[in-house]
């Protein structure tokens, strides 16, 4: 099992400058002259970006899935011992606890960079996807069992390496410059969407979010809803647990907000300056994107399937 840690990321220097039809991200000194194809189709409830095709599934699901195809190949090496279970969920939200959008990260994980959203509001209210489906040290443990150890080293050279290929091939992992493409994709989405923030028309509409939200009646209520939660809901709601216990008021509260976003135009306003904002890149960026190609989507697809036909079942209780 190879459970990976992404690599320490460095921030770029950038400004934000309009032109070519809507504002554009800029890395200076070049321009944002390079128009981009959108990889995906425009949709707001699942806040799909430009580049989205550009950015790799989560670490650890691929990992994971990784690991469930090689593990045939591995057993008529001797090597036994299937994966303990876990959760295409519970996975995802490992890798994005791992890569966050704050402490000054400048390549966050794109889950980690988007506003609520309507399906996670309704299960999870404010607090984030479990990690409890991760099932990370039963997962450490079968990794580095001794018999593991001594099985692999006794195998004969290349076997296992062999092995590893083959499943990076059937999921479509193995490709090479991905690593470089997701750096540019993460950095310039969520620098998109700190900027949109900001844009004229996202601001003239916070004041009608305000108002349709004075009626949950927070004490602490922000003026805009990047703001929250506010302080007394990280108290009442737990919000600095990850596993804390997700009450029918926090989900009442949160598909409120995202009922307000929507009537009073933020989201839309938000969604439609984020998207212009990813429609030009500079010539540095846009030669890693060209690198490669934006099929990321379909391979994150494919691991998400692969882990929910050969992953052992979860205990009950447990996405």
């Amino acid at each position: 099992m190879r459970i990976t840690q992404r690599a320490a990321k460095t921030g770029t220097l950038v400004l934000v400058v309009a032109g070519l039809g809507g504002a554009v991200l800029h890395s200076l000194p070049e321009p944002a002259d390079h128009a981009v194809r959108p990889t995906v189709e425009r949709d707001l409830d699942t806040w799909s970006m430009p580049l989205d095709g550009y950015a790799q599934p989560a670490v650890d699901a691929t990992s994971y899935a990784e690991e469930l195809v090689a593990e045939p190949c591995l057993e008529r090496l001797g090597i036994d011992g299937a994966p303990p279970w876990a959760t295409v969920s519970g996975l995802q939200a490992l890798s994005e606890a791992d890569d966050p959008a704050v402490r000054g990260n400048t390549t966050p994980a794109l889950a980690t960079t988007k506003p609520l959203l309507p399906a996670l509001a309704e299960r999870r209210g404010y607090h984030a996807i479990s990690t409890i489906g991760a099932n990370v040290e039963a997962r450490r443990a079968w990794a580095g069992s001794p018999d593991r150890t001594a099985a692999i080293a006794a195998a004969p050279e290349g076997a296992v390496e062999a092995c590893w290929r083959h499943a990076r091939r059937a999921l479509g992992t193995n490709e090479s410059g991905v690593e470089q493409s997701t750096a540019v994709a993460e950095r310039l989405t969520a620098l998109a969407a700190d900027d949109a923030r900001r844009d004229p028309s996202v601001a003239a509409t916070t004041g009608a979010w305000h108002r349709c939200m004075s009626t949950a009646g927070l004490v602490d209520l922000p003026g805009t809803p990047s703001d929250l939660p506010s302080q007394s809901m990280l108290m009442d709601y737990g919000l600095n647990f990850r596993e804390g216990r997700i009450t029918a008021a926090e989900t009442a509260l949160a598909e409120h907000d995202v009922a307000c976003q929507e009537s009073s135009g933020y989201r839309r306003a938000l969604y439609d300056a984020q998207w212009s904002r990813l429609l030009h890149v500079t010539a540095s960026d846009a030669a890693v994107l060209d690198a490669v190609r934006p099929d990321q989507v379909a391979v994150a697809e494919r691991v998400a399937a692969t882990i929910e036909r050969l992953a052992p079942p979860a205990p009950e209780g447990v996405d």
